[in-house]
């Protein structure tokens, strides 16, 4: 990731790479750190779909690729995709993501995503590159997926 993610004079050192990425899937995803846990004790692998995501795999025919999880410390279901053994996303073939199009909101967002502590974040990605800055305008998309997720897990423990 070069020297980290820099904002310059309103661009980003950040270009998605999208279908050309070598890892336009990020495969198995363990954490940030070994200091997060989560309170329901769910693997970090997993790709939670919010009810949008759900809806849009339905839709487009790819049903196949949802699996229901359950937390049994809130006492409630929610959706996920479904992963191989290895715990890389069952719509992952050939190393290359499958439903591109449809791709749930987590995955719309890396690799942003928002910290309570820190605000905007992003994890390492081979988009950034200190040899291109983008307009951060042309990020927008990846933040506001960066926010639903944030405003779904919101929603998910506001019962609590």
């Amino acid at each position: 990731m070069g020297d980290g993610v820099r904002i310059v004079n309103g661009k980003i050192n950040f270009e998605c790479k999208m279908e050309s990425c070598k890892n336009c899937c990020c495969g198995v995803f363990k954490g940030i750190t070994n200091r997060l846990s989560n309170v329901d004790h769910r693997p970090f692998d997993e790709i939670v779909l919010t009810e949008e995501d759900y809806e849009n795999l339905y839709r487009c025919g790819r049903s196949d690729l949802i699996e229901e999880g359950y937390s049994e410390q809130m006492g409630k279901k929610y959706f996920r995709m479904a992963l191989e053994d290895d715990g890389s996303c069952k719509a992952l073939v050939d190393g290359k993501c499958s439903i591109n199009q449809y791709k749930p909101t987590l995955c719309r967002a890396f690799p942003f995503y928002f910290d309570m502590f820190s605000g905007l974040c992003a994890v390492n990605c081979e988009g950034f590159s200190d040899e291109h800055m983008t307009d951060l305008k042309d990020s927008l998309p990846s933040f506001e997926a960066a926010r639903k997720m944030y405003t779904f897990w919101i929603d998910f423990y506001s019962d609590i």
